[in-house]
């Protein structure tokens, strides 16, 4: 930077922050005599900041509700943050009080990495209708079964790959390709064929900067967004850095494949090229500009939204089988019964396998994969119980102690799939656990009936065609399958992934290869 613009940069830096800081000191003073949720004593003008846990919050947060209850009131350079612990509370404001809860959080990180196109952080306005709007047109819960025979197709590819790693670890990468081949597919008609292929490679990439970008706290920049104008260089750019680190690769991620299409170099089936082609003879030039835009952003967060997340509930059972050999053995039993030998599972069969749909919910349950939920953003003042909650209010729902209240889910530590049944049928009395991992009132995951039908299929033929085992290591021993958790930003993910594959039987093994010659 140059002698003369240094200054410059100096005086509107220090105007900018001056008036940020005036502006939360009027905002703290608008704040007294009101009566706020309990929460832990924060510090002058920085509030609860160097508080924020950097790992594991949902544990965190639990402790600190032990002491301040179901409510906790928090401030981070005055941007005012509410976390719930109580799943009936979060209905009350979030669903009941949809109007004027369904805003999202504004994180500058978003902005700096590009990732302000993701339909969970992106804040109600005319580009999130718009974007929804295609989203919600092509995985809405009457269109997603038009998806069951590409999703057979793929998983059944999963079942062979998984014979060519039988009675060793099964690679992590098998099961992300599985999920990458089929919403790729789908999204721009791309055939991903292994993890090395150079888009999925870029598209893990982009997915680590948005990741590791959620660890509530980890960049001042979001509560302080006047730091994004930090040239690199100096103290306190490190959002800056990560931006210029991440951006690139995130809108490689997006565009790749809309010029693909757009240029007429993929002419493959598929819902970016449908919509294009619809788009083709829009006369007003703007406005096709900015659908377009939107298809591209909808499209792109398909894979995201449904990567990491189903990746991370397929890796929890899997671990689970390996565990609990009772719970594999009598899921096989009704899938024997209601399946035969002679054919696998499919989504017809949904209705008639409780046990393996209450095996997908406790899944969810168990180790949820977004234990700190989705934060939303309250657009005006409002009061609850008493308490006074102000206008721009993040609200972090703790899903993982939701879904540990041991009033809803005895036992919460233990794996037992049984909880959900009553009379050998799910237990409408027992709290479904999707409802409130897949999220809440009008921010509800828009994927998630992509994502469920998907986890059922894959749970129902692994357990058909194969005993999911402990692994074993070079003495012969078998190894503890526990998972352990491990926490990347704002995601959740079984760690030492200790299990294997075995086919089930000659005959299983034989339905598997069959798939080949019917595919």
């Amino acid at each position: 930077m140059s002698a003369i613009s240094l200054p410059i940069f100096l005086m509107i830096f220090s105007l900018t922050a001056t008036l940020f800081f005036y502006r939360r000191y009027q905002w703290q003073n608008r704040l007294q005599g009101f009566k706020l949720p309990p929460g832990p004593r924060g510090w002058p003008v920085i509030g609860n900041l160097l508080a924020l846990p950097s790992e594991q919050g949902w544990v965190v947060f639990r402790d600190w509700s032990r002491t301040y209850g179901n409510m906790i009131f928090l401030r981070a350079f005055g941007t005012p943050m509410l976390v719930i612990s109580s799943p009936d509370i979060c209905r009350d404001l979030m669903e009941k009080r949809s109007a004027i809860y369904s805003d999202k959080a504004r994180f500058t990180i978003d902005e700096l990495t590009g990732w302000d196109f993701n339909l969970g952080v992106m804040p109600y306005g005319q580009r999130w209708r718009g974007v929804r709007a295609y989203f919600h047109q092509y995985f809405n819960s009457v269109v997603t079964p038009s998806y069951h025979a590409k999703q057979t197709e793929q998983v059944h590819a999963f079942l062979r790959r998984c014979l060519d790693q039988a009675d060793k670890q099964l690679d992590p990468g098998c099961v992300r390709l599985t999920l990458a081949a089929t919403i790729i597919d789908l999204a721009y008609g791309q055939q991903i064929l292994s993890m090395d292929d150079d888009y999925m490679k870029l598209t893990l990439e982009a997915i680590d900067g948005f990741v590791e970008s959620k660890v509530i706290g980890k960049f001042w920049v979001d509560f302080m967004p006047f730091l994004k104008y930090l040239p690199p260089w100096l103290p306190g750019s490190g959002a800056v850095r990560y931006g210029a680190r991440y951006r690139p690769v995130t809108e490689e991620m997006l565009d790749r494949p809309f010029r693909d299409i757009q240029s007429g170099a993929n002419q493959n089936p598929s819902m970016l090229r449908e919509i294009l082609l619809k788009l083709k003879d829009e006369p007003d030039t703007e406005r096709r500009s900015a659908q377009e835009q939107y298809a591209k952003q909808a499209t792109g967060i398909a894979y995201a939204a449904a990567s990491d997340t189903t990746y991370s509930l397929l890796q929890t059972f899997f671990c689970a089988m390996a565990m609990s050999p009772e719970i594999r053995k009598k899921a096989q039993k009704e899938l024997e019964f209601v399946i035969g030998p002679d054919r696998l599972p499919t989504y017809d069969d949904q209705n008639d396998l409780p046990y393996i749909q209450a095996i997908f919910l406790e899944c969810v349950r168990w180790l949820p994969v977004v234990p700190l939920g989705i934060p939303h953003r309250l657009i005006t003042d409002d009061y609850y119980d008493g308490y006074f909650i102000p206008e721009g209010t993040v609200i972090i729902p703790n899903v993982w102690q939701m879904l540990r209240d041991p009033q809803d889910y005895p036992d919460p530590e233990r794996f037992n799939p049984d909880r959900y049944l009553k009379d050998d049928v799910l237990n409408p009395d027992v709290r479904d656990p999707s409802v409130v991992a897949f999220g809440f009132g009008r921010r509800i995951c828009p994927g998630r009936h992509f994502a469920k039908d998907n986890a059922f299929l894959t749970i129902a033929t692994i357990l058909h065609a194969f005993d999911v085992l402990p692994s074993i290591d070079e003495h012969g021993n078998e190894m503890d399958p526990t998972p352990k958790m491990t926490s990347t930003g704002g995601l959740c993910y079984p760690d030492r992934l200790h299990y294997m594959l075995r086919p089930r039987s000659e005959a299983s093994e034989a339905l598997v290869r069959a798939t080949a010659t019917a595919a």
